[in-house]
């Protein structure tokens, strides 16, 4: 029989990381989950931002928390494989950016060959990579006294009418090892790269890269292929590219990032185009074949349906992104019915089984970052709390969610573009700067791409920003701001913003609404 878990001080070390009372919360990653129990809440599966951000939530107010976690290490996608390797990575190609090897500066040389040590770069990588994840996530534990870590899969179930989590060393185990009876459950389970399913068998045969294993490569490939025109597929393109992999994105929408609008991912496209890098957009991939020590890919053309081959030493695939929900649960939970399959919930994050919720990217419609993953994962706990003792939950807002693609130049935005806010309803107009009007720019010699704001024509609100340009994600706060609380264009104009810098772009574009700011002299308002 599996041990009933109803107070944690008997199992006082767990993955290197101790319980220090007995109590009422559990925190079950597998991808964490956690569980409190007494009022008992777990939440899981997951272990990362999410359901670290639910357990440092919840701990003030339950006595014990356990977080369960398997799959990938303590602190989930963000800080092992996604956000900080990646962001990583692309800062040291920065240092190989044309406008650093060939600098637009009379007077300065140009460099080249610059990369000479890969497994050095990367080596460097993972140690960053283990140290934040100390710092960040094994230390923070540590310092709550009340908090245990396992390693285990997680699964919900119902044992003579009690919701518990079971967990097992492997899927393969019949029988758990321990059952953490709970009343309220939060999952948070993260998600994995979506291969395409027609390409199942092919892939099986072929050692491709995801983001799991790319950032940590000792060898660059010499020529890679990137399947997918995402913010994944495109951030790994260009980082690679300029650490000097001959790079080919293969798209199947007719532009990169289809979902964001197709000036930015022409413009974004025209840039990257412009550093080397093959792009090839409305292909079908038919086939993905191991040819030796290369991989040959083959595809159609959707316009004249022709038959195109590809040949790289590697292929990154980043294809989609698939929620972990299956084997979750013994009874049934309501799953969205699309590629991601993620968990439906509630505004509170509640799912279908009224004691579950869920946080992270497993939520269907979520926006999918890490800080967002943090905020759903604190707010699912204190919800289930709130729920518990009696109190009203409260509403997630995504209305002013900033997010940002490290690309050169960057993409960002906050809020609804053109299109979005007239299909609301709002009788919207935008107002587009190009960089080469924004004196910052064009002293950096950085003048590629644009910012826009957009507003609501009635009231003269901004109601959303979208971003094309080298410091985009430092941008993007400030639109974030005015977006959140419903700032004028007007008084955005107005406002004091610094000669040559990035942010006078957002000034200079609240004035665009009324006047022709190629007509304005310097600083003029």
């Amino acid at each position: 029989m599996p041990s009933v878990t109803h107070c944690n001080s008997s199992n006082p070390t767990c993955g290197g990381y101790t319980n220090k009372r007995c109590g009422q919360l559990v925190v079950i990653g597998s991808f964490p989950h956690l569980l409190l129990e007494g009022h008992t809440l777990s939440v899981g599966p997951g272990g990362g931002s999410a359901a670290f951000a639910a357990a440092s939530a919840a701990a003030p107010e339950a006595a014990s928390i356990t977080i369960v976690n398997s799959g990938l290490p303590m602190g989930g996608c963000c800080v092992n494989v996604g956000c900080v390797p990646s962001k990583f990575l692309i800062q040291a190609a920065h240092v190989t950016s044309p406008h650093n090897n060939s600098p637009p500066f009379q007077g300065i040389s140009k460099f080249t060959d610059r990369v000479n040590d890969f497994a050095a770069l990367t080596t460097q990588n993972r140690a960053l990579v283990e140290g934040l994840r100390r710092e960040k996530y094994a230390n923070v534990i540590a310092a709550l006294d009340n908090v245990e870590y396992i390693e285990g899969l997680g699964r919900l179930a119902r044992h003579a009418g009690q919701l518990v989590v079971e967990v097992r060393s492997g899927r393969e185990d019949q029988v758990p090892f321990k059952l953490l009876p709970a009343d309220r459950i939060i999952i948070a389970s993260g998600v994995r790269t979506s291969l395409p399913g027609q390409l199942s068998d092919d892939l099986a045969k072929v050692d491709y890269l995801t983001n799991e294993t790319a950032y940590f490569e000792p060898k660059r490939p010499e020529s890679l292929i990137v399947l997918g025109g995402g913010y994944i597929a495109l951030e790994a393109a260009q980082m690679f590219a300029r650490l000097g992999s001959k790079v080919t994105i293969l798209q199947r929408s007719d532009y990169l990032l289809s979902s964001v609008g197709h000036d930015i991912g022409n413009g974004l496209a025209e840039s990257l185009r412009g550093e080397g890098i093959d792009i090839q957009v409305s292909i079908d991939i038919t086939e993905v074949i191991a040819d030796g020590d290369q991989v040959v890919v083959k595809g159609t053309s959707r316009g004249d349906k022709t038959q195109r081959t590809f040949t790289a030493i590697k292929i990154f695939l980043a294809t989609g992104r698939r929620a972990n929900t299956e084997h979750i649960s013994d009874f049934p939970i309501k799953l969205a019915s699309t590629s991601h399959g993620g968990l439906v919930v509630s505004n509170t994050l509640q799912t279908s089984i009224p004691e579950v919720y869920a946080a992270g990217d497993c939520v269907a419609d979520s926006p999918q970052y890490v800080y967002t993953a943090a905020a759903e994962g604190k707010l699912a706990a204190l919800n289930a709390l709130r729920t518990i003792h009696g109190r009203e939950a409260e509403r997630i807002d995504y209305s002013a969610v900033p997010w940002v693609i490290f690309t050169s130049p960057a993409v960002a935005g906050v809020g609804l573009d053109l299109t979005e806010a007239r299909a609301k309803g709002i009788d919207a107009e935008a107002s587009s700067l190009p960089l080469a009007l924004l004196p910052r720019a064009i002293v950096q010699q950085s003048t590629r791409g644009f910012v826009t704001l957009i507003r609501d024509k009635s009231t003269d609100h901004v109601v959303g920003a979208r971003v094309l340009a080298e410091e985009g994600g430092e941008l993007v706060m400030e639109a974030s701001l005015s977006v959140r609380y419903n700032i004028k264009a007007k008084d955005l104009a107005a406002m004091y913003h610094p000669y040559l810098t990035w942010n006078e772009a957002w000034k200079l574009a609240a004035l665009g609404f009324n006047k022709d700011v190629k007509t304005l002299s310097c600083c003029a308002t």
